[in-house]
């Protein structure tokens, strides 16, 4: 079982003048897999041919037992979902932050 995070996202901290990451932890996540991130931080959708060649060599064995967590530029999640889907028979499951619950909450969505 593995959790795809789309991307790292980072941002800038003013007073140290550094990047660092924009979410300090995602380990409530892992209760549901091993993290692993697809895309770099710098990553971005105006050349798709270089970003869906690391998704589809990434999400190639995606199955029922992994998610995706989608944080990231809106268009590089939608090409990661796409993939996902095509790899699994159009079966993906998402996981959603619930601020109420603090807690993720589990979505599976049957694509096509």
């Amino acid at each position: 079982m593995t959790v795809f995070v789309v991307q790292k996202q980072m941002r800038f901290d003013e007073e140290t003048g550094e990047l660092v990451p924009r979410f300090k932890t995602l380990s409530m996540a892992e209760k549901f897999g091993k993290l692993s991130y697809l895309l770099s931080p710098s990553a971005h959708p105006f050349h798709p041919e270089d970003v869906i060649g690391d998704l589809h060599d990434k999400l190639k064995n995606f199955n029922d037992g992994d998610y995706l967590l989608l944080i990231g530029n809106p268009a590089l999640i939608g090409m990661t979902t796409a993939i996902a889907g095509h790899n699994n028979s159009g079966k993906v499951k998402l996981l959603q932050w619930s601020g109420k619950q603090r807690d993720y909450a589990k979505i599976s969505v049957r694509m096509f």
